[in-house]
This record gives structure tokens, C-alpha cells and sequence, in this order.
């Protein structure tokens, strides 16, 4: 019998060369073969068209995030056309072998395997020490990001941080406690912000920057309940954030990716080269045909009631992020801050995910600050997202009212962008939130999950367990 390789975290010895061509940069990338790896590296323009790779394995990876981020929440659901894709995901209802966490894992792990691989061959490379310097942080900056999404999912991760060249290798790698998960990304964040720049010429827009890894690792410091330090990793960004912040209108829509309020993001492109996403066309109810974006939509994170009537009366960002779509008796909502746009039958679309953004930013600064204390200057940066709303602001509110003040603002700001989730989960208020949404919303039919604390970590996929016994799985599953 053949040994089995953990496709997860090997590179078979071949790497996906990829080309730049227009619009974004070096993320308009169109296969143009197959290269040995061991032959590969040997110019600066090896190493920037192999770092263009690693970025463009980000797209297929947030093309789907939102699944595991936003739709176990009661902020988005699936509709029934949409329950065989992503109905475990809604229904919090998922289990080891589920195919998606299969997917996601699998893809999270190659990108840190192209990190890896570029890290560990640059040295020789011939350039100016300073370009060097960039490409490692950059790369230092994607595995940290790749690292913690799979520690909010998985929790305990095999921790790979170098090619790995052999499979009787990849299966020394087990399970590494969270502290170490966390150690390892903010030393890649702290590496990356000391030598990434504050910003790039336009031909290189959307790549990471300091300012990036500075929100990330601020981020980060949250959840793992480092209050002292994400205020102070955080108060080095707010200072960069646009007075007043872009109004929320032009931070989504069509044509207004890479905006003032954007830090980092998945840069997509339209065309049919896989370069693209289906936002646009998964993100609208079926049933609306084509008179929303011009073709008929799959259903996928569709907004719910409770999010609808999250928003205060007046609140600007409403009809920007939800849309309402009435068929019959039924009201649909769907993430309208990601479906504008019209598209072809088929097409991809061309709008970017948001990854971090100074609206998020704003917000994680005052929930640090309230944390610590400073309960007043909390509000200030708490009302700097209100006003942009147009909302009142809030004053004299006690630590626990402004607690729950963030926290509110915080789900409507960032509806449908992948944050819901894992906030409820780091609050440690997913159990009694989604039991009351259960109890609110959801009939009594069995196809609900009951409400568990093992739900705050998603199952390892079976098939790991199975290529590799020494990988254990989470409890509850």
C-alpha cells in the first residue's frame, strides 16, 4: 500500500508561476505554467512573481471565509436553494468531514506552504538588501493572517514554519497549543511592521503595510484578551485614519476598492480568469431573478431580520449594507455592500473583500480603551464611527453601557464582512446570543443545533486525522 501525503501542508516540488497583467497590479495574475521549484528562485523577478503567487491564493481562500465567519451568527442565514452548500454553516450543524472545513483548511496551508517556501529561499537570491527586507514582511505579514484565521477556527494547529521537503516530515507536525499559535503571529506581525512601508506606489496597491500589520497584530492582542497592549498597538494607528472617516457610501461600491477607509484587502478582478469572486451573484436572493444585478443569485449569506433591526432609526449605513428584496409575503435581506454591481451571466465580479479597515479599527481602539478604563475617551472613538453614520453621539455611558454600546455599533458596522462570529466567540457570548436567536427566530424542527460550548471551535477534518493519527480531534466532535 502507497503512503498517503498530507496534501494540506506539502508542496509537491512545483509552484504556480503566475504573471502580472493590468488594472491591480501585480494581483492580475493568469497561469502561465508550471515551474520545478528547486530550479526556480534564482532572480529578484522569481521572487516577486512567486510572492504575486502567494497573494493570489488569498482570493479562493475569502471567497469563502465569510462562511465560516459571518453565517453561523445571527447576522446571516441561508435560504432553502442555498442550504446544500452552506446550511451546516447556518444551522451550526457542521462535523468533521464536512467539505468545506476540508477546503478551507487545505487552502489555508498551501498559502502558508508558498510563504514558507519563498522564506526559505530568498537568502541567496541576488537584490538590494531593502527589497529583500520587503518580501520577507510581506509574506511574514499573509502567514500571520493565514495563522489566525486557522487558530479562531481550529483553536490547537500544526504550527509550519519552513518548506517541508519530505512526507515522512509532514507528519511530525502536530497540534501546537494556542499560546504558541499566537507567539509565532505576533512575532511575523512585530517582524513585518518594523520594516513593511507606510504605503506603496500605484502600481503596487493593495499590498501589505505596516499600517496593516499594525491593525492585525492590534487584532490579534484582543483576542487573546491583551487589552493594555492592543490599545497601545492600536493608538499607533488610529492617528492614520481619514478625518472625518470616508462617508460609508463611497467605502463600498463599484469602482471604490483600495478607498482611504480600506488597510487591507483581498483584491479581486473581473474578467473570467479566476481572478475574480462571486459576491455579487452568490450574495442575492435566488428568487430575485435578475433585477437586482442582472442575473439570478444563489442565496448565499443572506441578511437576517435581527440584523435588519440591529440598526438604530437613522442610521446611514442601512440601506448601504442590507438590501431588501420582498417576494410574496417573504422579505429577503441580502449584503447589499457587496452586490453593487451588475454582472454577466457567469461573470466574476470585480469588488474587493475588506480585510481590515479604519471603521474596524476605530472600534477595536474603544472596546480596548473601555476595557482598560478609559471609558471617555472609548466614546470619543465610538462617536468618530457614529457621526459617520449620522447617529448621536453617545456620552456618559458606564463601562458596561458602552460595552454594549461597541458591541452593537460594532455588528451593524461590519455587517456581512466576516467579524460576527469570532467577536460573539471571544466575548464568550455566542451560547446565550445564538440561543436566544434560536428561541426568537428558529421553529422547532431539529435542523438547529443545539447550542453548545464546543461550538466555538470548528472540528479538524477528519481526513487529517486519517492521514495523519497523531493529529487529535477538538471536543465535542
Amino acid at each position: 500500500m502507497k503512503h498517503k501525503i498530507k496534501p494540506s501542508i506539502i508542496i509537491l516540488f512545483t509552484l504556480m508561476i503566475l504573471n502580472s497583467s493590468c488594472k491591480k497590479s501585480f494581483v492580475n495574475l493568469t497561469p502561465e505554467g508550471i515551474v520545478p521549484v528547486n530550479t526556480y528562485y534564482a532572480t529578484e523577478i522569481d521572487i516577486r512573481s512567486a510572492l504575486s503567487g502567494v497573494y493570489n491564493s488569498l482570493r479562493p481562500i475569502y471567497n469563502n471565509q465569510w462562511a465560516f465567519s459571518e453565517l453561523p451568527s445571527d447576522n446571516t442565514e441561508t435560504t432553502g436553494e442555498s442550504e446544500a452548500g452552506w446550511g451546516e454553516e447556518d444551522k451550526l450543524n457542521w462535523n468533521s468531514t464536512s467539505a468545506n472545513l476540508q477546503l478551507a483548511w487545505s487552502r489555508h496551508y498551501s498559502t502558508i506552504s508558498y510563504c514558507n517556501i519563498l522564506l526559505g529561499r530568498i537568502t541567496p537570491v541576488p537584490m538590494a538588501e531593502t527589497n529583500r527586507a520587503n518580501y520577507i514582511a510581506q509574506c511574514k505579514f499573509i502567514r500571520a493572517l493565514m495563522y489566525f484565521n486557522l487558530v479562531r477556527m481550529f483553536g490547537a494547529v500544526p504550527l509550519v514554519l519552513t518548506e517541508i521537503t519530505s512526507e515522512e516530515q509532514a507528519y511530525t507536525f502536530n497540534r501546537v497549543p494556542v499560546t504558541d499559535v499566537y507567539t509565532q503571529i505576533e512575532k511575523d506581525l512585530n517582524e513585518a511592521a518594523a520594516v513593511l512601508p507606510l504605503s506603496y506606489p500605484a502600481a503596487d496597491i493593495g499590498r501589505a503595510t505596516s499600517t496593516a500589520a499594525k491593525a492585525l497584530l492590534g487584532k490579534v492582542y484582543l483576542f487573546e484578551n491583551k487589552m493594555a497592549l492592543a490599545e497601545a498597538k492600536l493608538a499607533e494607528v488610529v492617528p492614520l485614519a481619514p478625518s472625518p472617516l470616508l462617508s460609508y457610501d463611497r467605502v463600498f461600491g463599484l469602482g471604490n476598492d483600495n478607498n482611504s477607509d480600506i488597510i487591507f484587502s483581498i483584491q479581486y478582478l473581473a474578467g473570467g480568469f479566476g481572478e475574480g469572486n462571486g459576491f455579487a451573484s452568490g450574495f442575492v436572493p435566488q428568487v430575485s431573478g435578475t433585477s437586482i444585478i442582472g442575473v439570478s443569485g444563489a442565496s448565499f449569506n443572506m441578511g437576517t431580520l435581527d440584523l435588519n433591526n440591529a440598526f438604530e432609526a437613522g442610521d446611514l449605513r442601512k440601506n448601504i449594507s442590507i438590501g431588501v428584496f420582498q417576494s410574496g409575503s417573504i422579505t429577503y435581506y441580502y449584503a447589499r455592500k457587496f452586490v453593487y454591481q451588475s454582472v454577466a451571466a457567469g461573470a466574476e465580479g470585480d469588488n474587493d473583500w475588506p480585510v481590515l479597515r479604519y471603521g474596524d479599527v476605530l472600534l477595536m481602539y474603544a472596546e480596548a480603551l473601555n476595557e482598560n478604563g478609559n471609558t471617555a475617551n472609548a466614546l470619543i472613538q465610538l462617536n468618530k464611527v457614529r457621526t459617520r453614520a449620522g447617529l448621536p453621539e453617545r456620552t456618559g455611558l458606564s463601562q458596561a453601557d458602552a460595552r454594549t454600546a461597541i458591541r452593537n455599533d460594532r455588528r451593524v458596522e461590519l455587517g456581512f464582512e466576516g467579524e460576527r462570529w469570532f467577536d460573539l466567540i471571544r466575548w464568550n457570548t455566542y451560547v446565550a446570543v445564538m440561543q436566544a436567536y434560536k428561541n426568537k427566530y428558529v421553529p422547532i424542527s431539529g435542523s438547529f443545533a443545539n447550542i453548545v460550548p464546543t461550538l466555538n471551535l470548528y472540528p479538524i477534518p477528519s481526513r487529517e486525522i486519517t492521514l495523519n493519527p497523531n493529529l487529535t480531534q477538538n471536543p465535542g466532535y
